[in-house]
């Protein structure tokens, strides 16, 4: 338990913040690796980070574990949108006069919302209208809220800044003045050159709180998809592969004039053709190999029985959902799903039924040697089965999805062969937009298969779009009263690997949040701060001296308390993380923030045994180090400068009754030392 009124006269007991931590390699001892220093292995290609952003971008937002705020993600020179929104590039919406208008209304509010469905390229619209707002550039930015409900409060309006926001899949609950206040945000930024536009869809954008917003919201169409695929097919093949386009193939698409999204995915699938000669498959993969998936699944019915019928369709979806998996376990899923289904496979059903090669052979699923593939010549036909069969089976999403991840579960199926189903379920739900999936994979992923659930979520972290959703479950789970464990090591080992390394300021907040559910000095916790020490020590710095000084100002919360003093101590666990603090400690402030971390922690019962642990690793590392010993043993007076504190040195120095120079003595005679003049000093 924590003992409040202690903990007050730990905030109030008088302490000597002094020496300054010096040594051969500066402060706090030898360097770190460089803060751009890149981790091995490749990063998704939609992800940003802040490293771009400079010195005045790291100073722009703060990180606090509760509270509302926006974090300021960069849009580059590499980022698609920002690609595709370049001159000669660029595809307006069909809806050309609401287009027109949307420069003159943001020039005129400062603020300008899209209304379109995802897909329609309203992202890339957006990038396009802040470069081209005023005649001087601006610093674009994507808004990644974090709140508790959408407000203007915690918008930066920094000078010369175009922001984009996305509130599209609002909250049913809004407050009524969010569209008044929208209004008043966007005067004070075009006071400051500054604009902000507003991705939102019109499932969302209506009712009384959205009418003081109507005067700037347009409605947005998507591109027209043939001048869209002839603009990227010119932006990577010029004068070559444009021609292709009028061949009769195409005739059915442009009368259709597909999403932004689906003629984007048509241009990257010409693009990477080899030759024209693929120009047809092309075509037939775009139309989702509709036709192709049907005749996989209607087999002639006056041949063969239902109960047949619902064996291919099973090993056919089986089979797309582990394309390439081992043959034993495309038919052990196609068998389960029977199973989910009601169909006995007790040992004669199973011995009485088609053999395992018939079985794959009415599915049209080949063989190589012990893997099993459907048409390797389709490309993208398994994840198209996959799409067909929860777009045209809606009221059975539920027994799917857990049909599918209990086959990534079960661990009699090899772990290669589990990953295929993430890694198809993966696409399956950003695909669908599908938050589901991603709550079944957390949820069902446990024990050894977990890293199959770090892996999914980490890559669908880092989506341009889909990610969004994605970051904001991991921060649900946490901010939780009482989540899963699995739940709780699931977001700790996402947020310390490569989606915490490449965007820690989105990752730290969760891994904090997270360290609030574990024991203190959980080994976990303690390695996930020590990577991303390791990679983003600025980042990390900045966070914790921000949780430090918001729990000074916030006594009364204790999830705060809690949360602040178990990441602190997770990263003081680490050479890396002891490093990043006693570099801090030459700062009389924040040197004064740390010293009370380490007294509440010291007063909190919980918290003693991995205290005492970390200290005497302390003791190790610094005893005998003629650089840094001295500079350490001030940091440790003052934290034990309180007499009440000072019990717990007993065990500390029982350990060294022999040693030549004492370590925990030194610490506290200086302890009593100070105890003393400051006592004296206070004395009238």
């Amino acid at each position: 338990m924590i003992d409040h009124e202690q903990a007050e006269q730990d905030r109030m007991e008088p302490t000597s913040p002094s020496t300054q931590l010096t040594g051969p390699h500066g402060p706090a001892g030898s360097p770190l690796p460089r803060e751009g220093d890149e981790p091995n292995g490749q990063w998704h290609p939609s992800s940003v980070d802040l490293r771009h952003y400079g010195e005045h971008g790291i100073q722009a937002y703060n990180l606090h574990l509760n509270g509302d705020q926006a974090i300021p993600i960069p849009i580059t020179e590499t980022d698609a949108d920002y690609k595709a929104s370049q001159d000669g590039r660029f595809v307006p919406p069909r809806n050309t006069h609401q287009w027109d208008a949307a420069s003159k209304l943001l020039d005129e509010y400062g603020i300008v919302v899209l209304c379109a469905a995802p897909g329609t390229g309203r992202r890339t619209a957006a990038v396009r209208l802040l470069r081209t707002a005023t005649s001087s550039s601006l610093t674009i930015i994507d808004l990644d809220p974090e709140w508790s409900r959408p407000s203007v409060r915690p918008l930066p309006k920094e000078i010369a800044h175009g922001y984009i926001l996305d509130l599209s899949d609002l909250p049913d609950q809004l407050s009524e003045r969010l569209g008044a206040d929208l209004v008043g945000h966007g005067v004070e930024l075009r006071k400051k050159n500054s604009f902000l536009v507003i991705l939102a869809t019109p499932d969302d954008w209506y009712g009384h709180w959205a009418e003081p917003t109507l005067p700037f919201t347009i409605r947005l169409e998507s591109p027209d998809a043939r001048a869209l695929v002839t603009a990227e097919l010119r932006a990577h093949h010029p004068g070559d592969r444009a021609a292709w386009l009028d061949g009769k193939e195409f005739t059915d698409i442009w009368k259709a004039n597909p999403s932004a999204r689906a003629a984007w995915r048509l241009a990257d699938r010409l693009i990477r053709a080899s030759g024209a000669d693929q120009i047809q498959s092309i075509v037939d993969e775009f139309g989702d190999w509709h036709t192709e998936v049907e005749k996989l699944l209607s087999k002639d019915r006056a041949a063969e029985s239902d109960s047949q019928l619902l064996a291919t369709r099973v090993t056919v979806w089986a089979g797309a959902l582990l394309h390439g998996g081992q043959r034993s376990s495309v038919i052990k899923a196609a068998d389960d799903l029977l199973t989910q289904l009601g169909f006995k496979r007790n040992p004669a059903n199973v011995l009485t039924d088609a053999t395992t090669s018939s079985r794959l052979k009415a599915a049209k699923i080949t063989r190589n040697g012990d893997r099993a593939f459907h048409d390797t010549q389709k490309e993208g036909l398994p994840a198209a089965i996959l799409r067909h069969l929860w777009d045209e089976f809606p009221t059975q999403h539920k027994l799917l999805c857990r049909w599918a991840i209990d086959i990534a579960a079960d661990r009699t199926v090899p772990e290669e062969d589990a990953r295929l189903v993430t890694t198809a379920l993966l696409k399956l739900a950003v695909y669908r937009h599908d938050r589901a999936i991603l709550d079944g994979l957390a949820s069902y992923l446990i024990g050894p298969r977990r890293i199959l659930a770090v892996e999914a979520l980490t890559e669908a972290a880092g989506d341009n779009e889909f990610g969004r959703y994605v970051r904001d479950r991991l921060r649900q789970w946490m901010d939780a009263k009482t989540p899963s464990d699995n739940k709780v090591e699931l977001v700790i080992e996402i947020c310390g690997g490569t989606w915490g390394i490449h965007q820690p300021a989105l990752a730290v907040t969760r891994l904090g949040k997270a360290a609030g559910h574990k024991e203190f000095g959980s080994a976990t916790v303690v390695h996930a701060f020590q990577q991303l020490a390791l990679r983003r020590p600025e980042e990390v710095r900045r966070a914790v001296h921000q949780w430090l000084s918001d729990v000074e100002s916030r006594q009364d919360d204790e999830t705060l308390r809690r949360q602040t003093l178990g990441a602190f101590l997770a990263l003081v666990s680490s050479d890396e993380g002891t490093d990043l603090i006693l570099d801090d400690t030459h700062d009389p402030e924040t040197r004064l923030r740390i010293i009370h971390a380490w007294q509440k922690l010291l007063s909190t019962d919980d918290a003693v045994e991995a205290v005492v642990k970390q200290l005497s690793r302390w003791h190790e590392r610094f005893h005998e180090d003629p650089d840094r010993r001295e500079a350490v043993v001030n940091v440790l007076a003052d934290i034990y400068t309180p007499p009440r504190l000072r019990s717990g040195l007993d065990r500390l120095m029982v350990t060294e009754e022999s040693a030549i120079r004492p370590f925990w003595r030194d610490v506290l005679v200086l302890a009593t030392n100070r105890y003393q003049t400051s006592k004296e000093a206070s004395t009238p």
